[in-house]
């Protein structure tokens, strides 16, 4: 039979923010005891008061346990339990020093005073009436996130989630989940249609239910641009929605049939192929909107008129007037690349690391400004952006989102074809990593006229959204693309550069020193050249995590004098496992930053951290992969606040899975991006991601300093594993089909 444990959290030294599977010390009600409780408690803080349902079990090594089956938020009764309970930071805007004021004014009624008489809260010195409507205000919220817990807490619903749940639905939270769950995984941030199908089935939804058909039909789309693709074949999308809903394809086609018509989904026929294709709305819109917005770009940039009209005949010029300048001479490659960006609608240059692609970028800036002309660089993410700018002489460079600005008030970018922006050619790097709804948006704002120049490496891993940009352009063959192959002198001492290309030929990076070159010779980086690459064979996953963290916290600093929380990135292909980045993460927080302080709604986070925003958010302008440090925390009004390269943004609580710790990322998370010195581990516990262009994108991350750690049979896997993850997409076709190139 369950028994009933009641009391105080005073500690939680575990906590899971996957499962919400906890660890905590309990002060037992009426003694001084504590005990030790497990379970799943979602959304508990400590500093509350739980009735808790479970059994004691004997653990093997931690002793006597008290298992949670279920558990009550209650309310103290006690002064003691009332102060402690309202000193904890649970209420926002009551700190110690309020929580002891308030309890020595109402005593044992002070919850009753706050729940149904708060305006009696003047009565307390230093309380005025705008704290008095912040605290009313978070007891409201306190109490309904509560009463939604309590609904909740068997779906698997987290502390946080439900928050959210009540913030969107406020007191109809209930009442809107019991309606309709499904519309959770459409309307609320973070819970998908497994959570919202789980508390569907168990309030009496049948399987063939309309509304969860709808729901799955959905998610299944959305669930296929997560997986890169923006469209499937009909037949595919109906055997995966049929395979998730566990239905039959026939009793889908009524129901996909009727949401194509109401706009939800859009069916689209190729004629050629003689099938057709099932696209998400926004997935439509953005291949739609590239193919129009590139054939609008080459169409309106046209034969020269005016003072363009010599630009053709004057490239040649400009360009030996750059190499003079710059003391500098352009291969054949580069020089054909800039002539073909400054003549043409619409340009693209390929190429790996150490090929020139910088230099281009940077003769691009110079050759046409000092002509009149106005040059906009921008990139997919600020360290990317960083480095444009700094390659063109400290140019100002923007990511694409900032560059296109935010309107708040209508909640969209603010240049579009309304509003487009200013230039006259427009230079965008790291392209393999825009998707296409951001890339739509950018072709939207470009002014008539403006030439484009895209830059990047087709090696590399594709977008994290949905597309694969910069290859469906290439495989168009409707735009003049410059390959660049020939690697730089000063490049080819650097056997980060070596080894990049060693990896995308398909072989296993080189430990040794790069063949027939002098060990006092200086690489790019300033380290000597054939010591900027290392590779460290350790293929047990514990050994590999205790070696990098003595490469970052001691190592590396000691030898080549690189900040471990400013210069070092450590990249990992998975976030779970041994090595994964939330093992990782944890082990360099405790070695880096042992004595941060510890922020208690901060989701395990400590001031001091190294953190990245994870989604953008445009209202805060800071963007998916933009890193930073935390630098403070306001337990008493649950904010922190994060210095992303000098400018302070803050998050309160909800917000705060917005961020990542961010000691180690996924390789796909350090796209565009490039960093003083970076450590890899790659270990057969990552077997199912071990590719060549996962390896290849990893390595060119770092620009003076690579170690790479791991298991030579992973490293053979990678390498030897060309096979790039299929992606279903159709704007190669559509782009030839717009041009009319078919």
């Amino acid at each position: 039979m369950p028994e009933t444990l009641t009391g105080y959290l005073e500690l939680i030294s575990y906590h899971n923010e996957e499962n919400d599977y906890t660890v905590a010390r309990l002060r037992a009600e009426g003694s001084e005891e504590r005990v030790t409780v497990v379970g799943h408690l979602s959304g508990v803080h400590e500093g509350e008061h739980l009735r808790l349902t479970g059994a004691w079990k004997q653990h093997p090594r931690f002793g006597a346990q008290f298992s949670v089956e279920s558990y009550q938020f209650i309310y103290p009764e006690t002064e003691a339990g009332i102060e402690r309970y309202l000193a904890s930071g649970l209420i926002r805007g009551i700190g110690p020093k309020i929580a002891e004021r308030i309890v020595s004014r109402f005593g044992r009624e002070t919850l009753e005073v706050i729940e149904l008489r708060p305006e009696d809260l003047k009565k307390v010195p230093g309380l005025g009436r705008k704290k008095i409507s912040q605290i009313k205000e978070a007891w409201e919220e306190q109490r309904g996130i509560r009463r939604l817990m309590i609904f909740l807490q068997s779906y698997g619903v987290s502390g946080a989630i439900a928050a959210r749940i009540y913030r969107r639905y406020r007191e109809q939270g209930v009442e809107a989940v019991s309606q309709n769950p499904y519309r959770l995984a459409e309307e609320v941030r973070g819970i998908g249609f497994a959570t919202a199908d789980r508390i569907a089935r168990s309030l009496g939804f049948a399987a063939d239910s309309p509304l969860r058909i709808r729901s799955g039909l959905l998610h299944s789309a959305e669930q296929a641009g997560e997986r890169g693709h923006t469209c499937l074949p009909r037949e595919l999308f109906l055997q995966n929605a049929a395979d998730l809903l566990e239905l039959k394809k026939e009793a889908l086609e009524e129901t996909l049939a009727e949401m194509a018509g109401l706009g939800r989904l859009v069916l689209e026929r190729d004629e050629t192929e003689g099938r057709e294709f099932v696209y998400s709305n926004d997935s439509f819109w953005a291949e739609a909107a590239c193919a129009q917005g590139l054939a609008r770009i080459m169409a309106e940039a046209g034969p020269e008129t005016g003072s363009e009209s010599r630009l053709p005949e004057q490239a040649s010029v400009w360009i030996a007037a750059f190499e003079r300048e710059r003391v500098i001479e352009l291969s054949g490659e580069q020089k054909e690349a800039v002539a073909g960006a400054v003549t043409g609608g619409v340009s693209l240059i390929t190429g790996g690391p150490g090929t020139g692609k910088t230099t281009i970028i940077a003769a691009l800036a110079a050759i046409l400004e000092r002509r009149g002309f106005t040059v906009v660089l921008a990139a997919p993410t600020g360290r990317a952006a960083k480095k444009m700018g700094e390659a063109a002489g400290g140019a100002p460079a923007f990511t694409i989102p900032r560059l296109l600005g935010w309107s708040f008030g209508e909640g969209r970018f603010l240049h579009n074809a309304a509003r487009p922006l200013k230039g006259d050619l427009f230079v965008i790097d790291e392209v393999s990593m825009v998707d296409l709804p951001l890339f739509a948006s950018l072709l939207d704002a470009l002014p008539g006229g403006a030439r484009l120049v895209l830059v990047g490496d087709v090696d590399q891993l594709p977008s994290i959204g949905p597309g694969k940009l910069l290859a469906d352009l290439i495989d168009s063959r409707a735009i003049p693309v410059y390959r660049l192959n020939e690697i730089f002198r000063q490049a080819g001492l650097s056997r980060i550069v070596l080894n990049a290309h060693r990896v995308r030929r398909g072989e296993v990076p080189s430990g040794g020193p790069p063949g027939g070159q002098e060990e006092e010779s200086q690489a790019e980086s300033g380290i000597p050249a054939g010591q900027d690459f290392f590779l460290v064979v350790q293929p047990e996953a514990l050994k590999a995590r205790e070696m990098m963290v003595r490469l970052a916290a001691e190592r590396l600093e000691a030898k080549f004098g690189f900040d471990p929380l400013t210069d070092l990135q450590v990249i990992t292909p998975m976030n779970r496992g041994t090595c994964g980045t939330r093992e990782l993460n944890s082990a360099l927080q405790e070695a880096l930053n042992p004595n941060g302080e510890k922020i208690k709604f901060g989701r395990g986070l400590r001031v001091g951290d190294r953190v990245m925003q994870i989604r953008n958010d445009y209202e805060k302008d800071v963007f998916n992969g933009d890193v930073g440090r935390v630098r403070g925390c306001d337990e008493q009004s649950q904010r922190l606040s994060v210095d992303f390269d000098g400018r302070i943004v803050n998050y309160d609580s909800l917000e705060l899975e917005d961020l990542s710790m961010a000691y180690a990322v996924t390789v796909h998370k350090s796209q565009g991006s490039e960093y003083p010195a970076v450590i890899i581990i790659l270990l057969n516990e990552h077997y199912v991601m071990l590719q060549r262009n996962l390896l290849y994108t990893a390595i060119s991350r770092g620009r003076k300093l690579v170690v790479l750690i791991g298991d030579p049979r992973a490293f053979s896997r990678a390498v030897g594993n060309a096979r790039v993850q299929f992606r279903c997409t159709r704007l190669a076709q559509r782009l030839r089909s717009v041009l009319k190139l078919c």
